[in-house]
Order: structure tokens, then sequence, then C-alpha cells
């Protein structure tokens, strides 16, 4: 059931994509602010991207709203869903620019596409400097493009047909993730380039900034603008998406783990081997990862010592233990949710844990 629920979801949130681009380049006149919209598309709209949060902030208000009104809102609050995508995107963008990663979804990052467009204008020139121009290119554009994606997914909200009131608490909602994202990626940073290394509390907080807020905001916003109450309703569903979110970083990191390794990413397998590593584990985790080059051998060594030392064991009851409490959180719920999405949301608790993507 979940995954037909996430792939009409996805595609219903793909075909609202579409229509926003096509508004966007009938109003944007300029032919270079249009080239960089298209240059936008081209990475949102990906058919590989999952579009949990808006499927998350429709379900949450199809789930409280009175389904006598649904069929009369449900393109108002579809529209306004995609602002959600939109900072998720912006906040991938940064992400990716940071870790200079390669690839996000099978294509190119953002500042990758971009050097490759760049470098398509400068083939056959030849400047002084070339490859550190192409450099900065997709670097300087990939922050505006990260920071534009915040303000259209903002825009989107104050420009929605909901009442202002409503409307004014979503916005408060949405830029408070703003604020949890990049707090989040400024800690991270900071403590990658002060050679901190980070605590399991550390960890939590960052994946609460990153990853656990969005989630939670999501639904949120949804549950807002379908008049959700704030005590008995709104406050369980968020509590519960924040737990979700915390155990889907989890799962996230077990999934990536043999990239983190390779990229020397200390996530929080790494942070639980480190508590229980004897003296020669832990010798050979720092050689490990101070190594120029991380071998396959290396990779499977730091494996073999995450699981010797119960670190993949630990992380996957953490993340369990957190879907637990959500469930007991969606219970709280009252009035409750509607029939289907009360199913969804406890059935998707069951797909973070599950998943293998």
């Amino acid at each position: 059931m979940i995954n037909e629920f996430l792939i009409a979801g996805k595609l219903l949130v793909d075909k609202q994509l579409e229509k926003y681009f096509i508004y966007l380049h009938k109003k944007e006149k300029d032919i270079l602010l249009s080239d960089f919209i298209n240059q936008l598309e081209k990475f949102i709209l990906n058919e590989k991207a999952k579009r949990i949060h808006p499927i998350l902030l429709n379900t949450a208000y199809a789930g409280i709203v009175n389904p006598m009104y649904l069929e009369d809102q449900i393109e108002q609050i579809r529209e306004v869903s995609i602002a959600v995508e939109l900072l998720h995107n912006g906040r991938l963008i940064y992400d990716d620019l940071l870790d200079d990663d390669k690839i996000r979804r099978g294509k190119p990052t953002f500042h990758i596409q971009l050097k490759n467009e760049i470098n398509q204008v400068y083939k056959d020139i030849d400047t002084p400097k070339k490859d550190e121009l192409i450099r900065l290119y997709g670097r300087d554009m990939s922050i505006l493009g990260g920071t534009q994606g915040y303000l259209l997914g903002l825009d989107i909200l104050k420009s929605s047909k909901f009442p202002e009131q409503l409307k004014l608490l979503a916005i408060e909602e949405y830029t408070e993730a703003m604020d949890y994202l990049l707090k989040g990626q400024l800690i991270e940073e900071y403590m990658n380039y002060n050679n901190i290394t980070m605590t399991l509390e550390q960890y939590f907080n960052i994946a609460e900034c990153q990853k656990a807020r969005i989630f939670e905001k999501s639904a949120k916003i949804g549950a807002i603008l379908a008049k959700g109450n704030l005590h008995y309703q709104i406050k369980p569903l968020s509590d519960a998406m924040l737990n979700i979110g915390q155990a889907h970083s989890i799962r996230d990191d077990i999934l990536d783990l043999e990239e983190d390794i390779k990229g020397k990413k200390r996530k929080i397998i790494y942070i639980l081997a480190v508590q229980n590593t004897d003296e020669d584990q832990s010798k050979r985790l720092n050689e490990i990862f101070y190594k120029n080059n991380i071998t396959k051998k290396d990779i499977e060594e730091v494996k073999d010592i995450f699981t010797k030392t119960n670190a993949l064991m630990i992380a996957e009851h953490l993340a369990k233990n957190l879907l637990e409490q959500s469930r007991t959180y969606l219970k709280n719920i009252y009035p409750d949710l509607n029939r289907e999405q009360k199913v969804f949301f406890n059935i998707f608790s069951d797909f973070v844990y599950f998943r293998e993507f």
C-alpha cells in the first residue's frame, strides 16, 4: 500500500512542479535569469526524486481537514506542497556543494551540472585559469541556486489563497525550517574544518536540523492549513514526524555506509563504534580515516570493526526505538486522522525502517 501511495503522490507533485516551472518561465523576462531557472528545473525535475516532503504536507492536510471540503481545496494544497520540495532541493544543492559530491539521484549534482554547462561555453576558448574559473562558476551559482530554492518556496506560501492568518503560521514554520537547515550546516562545517570529533548528541542535533525538522515542518504546515487543533492534533503529529525524521537519518547512514567510509565521513555508525573499540581497533580506524585514499580492503576492515563493536546493531535499535515512539505520538492525535491518512502515517514509519534505498 505504501509504495502505491508514494508513487501516486510523487506523480501529483511532479505534475505540480512542471506547472510551476512553466509559470516561472512565463513570468521571467530576463533571458539570463530564465536560463538559470532552466538549470534549477533540470536539477529539481529528476525522475528519481521521491518527493517525500510534499507528500507528507499533502497527507497531513488531507488527514485533518473535513473530508467534505477536501475536494474544493485539494488544488490549493497541492500548489502549496511544492514549497517544501523547493526548500529540500535548496538544501541538497548546498549539501552537495559543501561535500563536493558529484552525483545526486543518478545525475550530476547542481554545481557539477553548472560546471558541465559552462565548460561547453569555454570548450574552444583558451583563457588563463580556465579550470579554476569553471570551478568558481559552479560554486558561486550553486550558492545562489540553493538560496533561490529557499526563497521560491517562501514565495509560494506567500502567494497561496489560504486565509492570511493560516498563511502567516505556515510561513513561520517554513522560515523556522530554513533556520534549522542553516544552523545544521554551519555546525557540521565548523566541526569538519576544526577537526572536532562528533558526539552522539551532536549527531542527533545536526540530524534534527538537516533532516528531521523538514519532515516535521512539512507535516505541520499541512496540518496548520487544514485548521488542525494545535495541542491535540498538530503537536503529536509534529512529534511523530521528528522521530521518524531522526530514524530516517540513521537509516540513510546505514544505507550509505560504504560511501561514507570512502568519503571519511564520521557519522552515527562511526560514533557508536569508537565508543566500544579496543586500543587496536581505535588505532586502525584512525589510520584508515586519515589515509589519502581508502581502498576496498580498508572499507571491509572498517565494516568489520563496526560489526564487532555492535555499532550497526545499536544504530538499528536506535532507529527502531524512535519509530516505536512515533507510533505512540500518532495514537495520541485527537480527533484522529482521517482513515486513509492514519494508515499511511503508521505504515510510513515501517517504510523508513525497512527501506533499501
